[in-house]
Parts: structure tokens; C-alpha cells; sequence
């Protein structure tokens, strides 16, 4: 930099009121000897009287004041302190700072943007006219002149916060273009500007904290390296600083490895191998299959911004979509289906219906085959009878079925009183035995759980009193009508299902209720007992079981998605909690492999777990109060709105600088997030 324009730089930032230290935090940006200053241990003052006397004497300063490279610090000079950590500020304090980064903000973007343009606008001219314009030290000379008239007109924060604050948005502002063509940064609309003040801000608020220490080396104008540019880092960039651990979402059973990267591969995998694959415009992103705290915050952060988070936005839409393409894909049943409670509800009745009255047309022609062979007219003693109703006689005021069995006992010579009123035991024929048994069946309401138990009771003793008598017809006709009471008469699912309201032709299940009896509130042993009577039914119970299945599907994607919150491609928006809340549900009762066997239930499983990895990110990685990307998205407007009111050879400028405010590097690393790994 040139000796005698460093000293004016100086002269005029004392003049605007400007400490040595945020003046040599500012020039150490820009001159790499002042940062080897620094790290040699020399005061803000004792670098400006340094660099002041250089100018003056336009000489090289004598040996004994020029720290040398290797050289340790002088006896007698201590090491600089470093300061203690400041307090955090409190909220009136954070109030106040930004309340000042807005007021900057806004300044850049109106009166620092015209001051730019006039400043830059002069210089140009005045290089024209000199003959100078197209070399460098013309361009570098313009540059300057539009950042001080900017900076002479824009608002600058005087607190600590304020200019932290500033600073951060600046950091932001990192995704403008440094500089263009002819004028610089400042012709940008509002956000060059804001970036610009967030860069200034930035060195004051640096230039008030210990810097770390650097090798010592000699600071002469020839021969110095150029240090590499610090980029200050953006709200939507953090990515770039050290991760604390995440929790980690589920997809992925292996082990992580020391860096995660299985773990990653893993949940591609899986997300690859859905009935519809999450891969290309739907793949899983940087994030969400690393589950990186500091790349998932920079893609939910960077998807907030107007234009140039489209990319991210359209990605979460597309993985909605596939989603409920997913849920579609799984109910791969045959046609037609019915999608409709009611219509459910009815194929079932109709197939359970069908079903029972083929096994009772079955047990019927059984039993008179046994009748026409003789085989049932031998009597038994009914003894197992009469002690059974007389162990239940005390439940007579509780249990309608005892007292109407007890009394059709006594009419067929079943049982009989004696003068002390106590039940004897009579003699019947097998085939008044079978007639008094399917009257305790008609008189018993199976789906009262107290009329159940004791209607089994008094079958159980007429089946004990028969048991061994007869032939092997009657034996057969026995063993079917055994195992129609066993599928629909003993379980409590099936018999309400095919049972009325007592005293009604009422259903005790209504056709609606029917999906939700069978597969949400029923036990599971009940429900494998409905399936295993559907399966069996023929095409019909094959059909009505499918129609179950598929409904489940629907069951899990309506309480996992709301219809009332939509996305901006229309897609219902999908809960992960109410997913894995559902499915979970399912999964604790056994129901889920019950109803789709283990490799369906394994992919609702990971389709669960996937919704929370492309959902969700760990604590604090989303900024909720999107004030950042508000500010952003603010500036980028407000910065087109002042173009409007800008001269017209200026418009030019503007209209060709908008061309540039997204920036590439942003692009790019947006772009790194949304490719698969196997993309070139």
C-alpha cells in the first residue's frame, strides 16, 4: 500500500473519532505488515506512530525497531495480556444492538448506498479525466473512494452488540460478490452495502478482543507475503466450525465407524431401497444423511433464503411427494379394493356371514347322518348337568341364559327338582342332549362376557355327560360343531362381529366401526383369529382381508399427515412424531408384522425413521425466529426497490450488479448438499 495514502487513511479515521485499535484492526485487513505487527506483540499505538513516521520520512525505519524473523521479543517487553471474557449481554442490551444493526443495515442500503455512488461516481471521473482509468491503482483508488463516501453516510453501531450483531449479518452477506467492474461493491442494491458496514462492524468489534500471536517477520514493503484471506463467517455457514455431537436419528443400524461415514452410506441405502427410492430429485441431502449439525444447519438456514434456497425448498417438497408415493406403493393388493369404511365393514360381515352358515349347513348334515345310523339314541345320565346348574344357581339374578337353560332342561327330563328343591340328574337321548345345547347356544348372548362364561360352563357338562357315546358319525358331527363354537362362537372379536343387540336386529358392531374393532382396538390373538377365518372364506375373505391391510396403510398416512397444512407444491405436510408415534403403536402390539409380515413392517419402520432424519435436525441447529433470513430477504428488496429511484446511468450498474447477488460460492455448496454421492 502506498506510504503516503496509508497516512491519510490514518489521519482521516482518527479524525472520524475512530480508535487506534479499530483502526489497526481495519488496516490489518488490507496490509499484511500491520498483521505481523500485531503478532509481534506491538501496540495499536506503537504501529500507527510506526507507520505515520515511515510516511513522513518516506525511509526505512532504523534495524533496532524493526522486529526480525526468529528474533525473540526484547528483554523488558511483556507479553500483550489478553483480556478476559466478556459478560454476555443481556436482553435490553441485545434490544439495543440490534436495533443499531438494523439502523446500519438500513442506512447501507439508502443514504451509504447513494453516498457509495457519488463517492465512487467522483473518483471515476477524475480518473477518466487523468488519464489513469483501466490501471490498477485507478481501480483501487475508486474502490476507496466508494467505501468512504458509504461509509460516510451510513450509520455506524457504538456498541459492542451492535456492531456483533452487524457483524454476523455481514458474515451473511458473504454470498454478494466482492466487488464489480468500474465502481465496486457499494453499486450493489442495499446488500454489497450491508456487507460491507457488517465488515467494518466486524473489525471494531474485533479490534476490542485479544488477537492470537504470529511469527515475528520483518515488515518491509517488498518481499511480504500476502496472508490468505478470512472469510467471517456466515449465519447460514456454520457449518464450517467444529460440531459437539448430535443425537443421532435412527436409519442405520450399523456401527457409525470413527468418522460416521457408514452410518451415512447406511441410511442412503435405505432410503434407495423404499418401494418408491428417495434417490435423485428426492435423495436424501448432505444433512440429513450425515445428521452434521453444522451441515443440517446450514441447509434448514440457507432453504429460508428467498431465491437461492428454492433448491433446498423444492428438494423437501419432492420428499413429501415421495412420501406419499410410498404409502400408495404399499397397498399392492388385488382389485378391486374398497377404500370406504362402510364398504370394508360389509365384505367382512359378508364373508364371516358366508362362512359360519357353509359350517353350520356342514354340522347339520353331520348330525343326521349320525341320527339316520342310529347312533344317537343311546341315553346318558346327565349328572355333569345338575351340578353345574346348581353351582350357578346363584347367579340366576345376574345372568339372564341360567335361569331360561335351567328351566328347558326341566322340560326335557334333563334335570329335576326333588321335595327339598334340589337338582337331580335325568336321562336323555344324545339327540335330546344335542337339542338341549344348541338351546343353551341361542339363549346365551356370546358377546356378554358373563353369559360367555357361563354358557361354556353348562356346554362343557353336556359335553362331558356325552363324551365316549355313540358312534364314529356322531363323533364327527361333534368334532365340527366343536370347532365352529371354537372360531366363532369363543372369540369375543368374530362373535360381536357377527352378533346383534340383544332383543334388536340391531348389528353389535356397525358397518363403520369395523376397521377400527379389527385393526386399532382389538387384541392381536383376536385379530390373527378374524384373519385366519377371512383367508379361509374363500375369495371373498381373501378380498376382505386385503381391504383391511390397505385400509391400515391409509390409517398410518392419515394420522401421520395434515391435510390443513400444505407445502407450496400442495403436498399435505407429514408429522415425524405422529409417524413413529403410529407405527410404534402397531409395532408394541405386534399388530405391524401380524398384519404385513416382517420385510412390509421393516420398510414402515424405516420409512418412519426416515421421516425424522429428513424432518428434524438435533437442538439448536434451526434458527425458529428466522430473523437472519428475514434480514436477508429484506435488504435484497429494499435494495431492488432503491434502484428505481437511483440516476439513470447508475440503473445500468445496478441492474447489472443484481445479476451477481447470489453468490457463486453459495450456489455451489447448496449444490455440493443436494448431490449423491455417485453424481458427478
Amino acid at each position: 500500500m502506498d506510504e503516503n495514502l496509508l497516512a491519510s487513511q490514518i489521519g482521516q479515521a482518527k479524525t472520524a473519532g475512530y480508535s487506534d485499535d479499530e483502526i489497526i484492526n481495519f488496516l490489518s485487513r488490507r496490509d499484511p505488515r500491520v498483521q505481523q505487527a500485531i503478532g509481534a506483540g506491538y501496540k495499536p499505538s506503537e504501529i500507527i506512530g510506526f507507520l505515520t513516521q515511515r510516511s513522513q520520512a518516506q525511509a526505512p525505519v532504523a534495524a533496532p525497531a524493526v522486529p526480525q524473523i526468529g528474533v525473540p521479543r526484547p528483554i523488558g517487553v511483556p507479553e500483550p495480556a489478553r483480556p478476559a471474557p466478556a459478560p454476555s449481554p443481556g436482553l435490553m442490551q441485545q434490544l439495543i444492538g440490534e436495533a443499531e444493526a438494523l439502523g446500519s443495515l438500513a442506512t447501507a442500503g439508502t443514504t451509504g448506498l447513494v453516498g457509495g455512488i457519488q463517492g465512487g461516481g467522483r473518483a471515476l471521473v477524475q480518473e477518466i479525466l487523468s488519464g489513469q482509468f483501466g490501471t490498477q491503482d485507478a481501480a483501487r483508488r475508486i474502490e476507496e473512494a466508494v467505501t468512504g463516501g458509504m461509509r460516510g453516510m451510513t450509520y455506524q453501531p457504538r456498541t459492542q452488540v451492535g456492531q456483533e450483531v452487524l457483524q454476523r449479518v455481514g458474515g451473511a452477506m458473504e454470498m454478494l460478490p466482492p466487488a464489480l467492474p468500474i465502481v465496486g461493491p457499494a453499486v450493489v442494491p442495499g446488500a454489497a452495502a450491508a456487507r460491507q458496514v457488517g465488515a467494518e462492524a466486524g473489525a471494531m468489534a474485533r479490534g476490542r478482543q485479544a488477537l492470537p500471536m504470529v511469527e515475528r517477520v520483518e515488515p518491509t514493503l517488498a518481499g511480504v507475503p500476502t496472508p490468505a484471506p478470512v472469510t467471517a463467517p456466515s449465519m447460514v455457514m456454520r457449518a464450517e466450525q467444529p460440531p459437539v455431537a448430535p443425537p443421532t436419528a435412527a436409519v442405520g443400524r450399523g456401527s457409525a465407524g470413527a468418522a460416521g461415514v457408514p452410518v451415512e452410506m447406511e441410511r442412503r441405502a435405505i432410503a434407495a431401497s423404499m418401494p418408491v427410492p428417495f434417490t435423485g430429485q428426492a435423495g436424501l441431502t448432505k444433512g440429513q444423511a450425515s445428521r452434521d449439525f453444522a451441515q443440517l444447519q446450514f441447509e434448514k438456514e440457507s432453504a429460508k433464503l428467498a431465491d437461492m434456497g428454492a433448491p433446498l425448498r423444492e428438494r423437501g417438497q419432492q420428499q413429501t411427494a415421495t412420501f406419499i408415493q410410498n404409502f400408495d406403493a404399499l397397498i399392492d393388493l388385488p382389485q378391486p379394493i374398497s377404500r370406504e369404511k362402510r364398504g370394508i365393514g360389509i365384505l367382512v360381515d359378508k364373508a364371516l356371514v358366508d362362512k359360519a352358515e357353509v359350517k353350520r349347513t356342514d354340522i347339520r348334515k353331520a348330525y343326521r347322518e349320525a341320527e339316520r345310523a342310529g347312533e344317537m339314541r343311546d341315553p346318558v345320565e346327565l349328572n355333569p348337568l345338575a351340578a353345574t346348574l346348581t353351582e350357578l344357581d346363584r347367579f340366576e339374578g345376574v345372568a339372564k341364559n341360567i335361569p331360561a337353560v335351567r328351566r328347558e332342561a326341566q322340560r326335557l327330563g334333563a334335570i329335576s327338582v326333588d321335595e327339598a328343591g334340589n337338582l337331580q340328574p335325568g336321562r336323555l337321548s344324545i339327540a335330546d342332549s344335542e337339542t338341549l345345547r344348541q338351546f343353551v347356544n341361542e339363549a346365551t348372548d356370546w358377546t356378554d362376557r358373563r353369559e360367555a362364561l357361563f354358557g361354556r360352563k353348562i356346554n362343557a357338562s353336556i359335553d362331558a355327560a356325552t363324551e365316549g357315546k355313540g358312534g364314529e358319525l356322531y363323533k364327527k358331527a361333534r368334532k365340527l360343531r366343536a370347532d365352529f363354537a371354537s372360531e366363532f362362537e369363543n372369540v369375543g372379536l368374530t362373535s360381536k362381529l357377527l352378533g346383534t343387540k340383544r332383543g334388536t336386529d340391531e348389528r353389535q358392531i356397525a358397518f363403520e366401526d369395523v376397521f377400527d374393532k379389527v385393526i386399532v382396538l382389538s387384541p392381536v390373538d383376536e385379530m390373527n383369529k378374524l384373519r385366519r377365518t377371512l383367508l379361509t372364506a374363500g375369495p371373498d375373505g381373501k378380498q376382505a382381508w386385503s381391504d383391511l391391510k390397505a385400509k391400515g396403510i391409509e390409517y398410518i398416512k392419515d394420522a401421520s399427515f395434515s391435510p390443513s397444512q400444505r407445502d407450496a407444491a400442495g403436498n399435505p405436510l407429514l408429522s415425524p412424531d405422529k409417524l413413529q408415534k403410529v407405527v410404534r403403536s402397531l409395532d408394541d402390539s405386534g399388530k405391524l408384522e401380524s398384519l404385513y409380515g416382517k420385510k412390509q413392517a421393516q420398510t414402515l419402520r424405516d420409512l418412519a425413521d426416515l421421516a425424522t432424519v429428513i424432518y428434524t435436525a438435533p437442538p439448536g441447529a434451526i434458527n425458529t425466529s428466522n430473523t437472519a433470513s428475514a434480514i436477508l430477504n429484506a435488504i435484497d428488496t429494499a435494495g431492488t426497490f432503491m434502484a428505481t429511484g437511483v440516476p439513470a446511468p447508475a440503473r445500468a450498474v445496478l441492474a447489472e450488479a443484481a445479476q451477481y447477488l447470489k453468490d457463486r460460492k453459495l450456489k455451489a455448496r447448496i449444490k455440493d448438499a443436494l448431490r449423491e454421492p455417485t453424481q458427478e
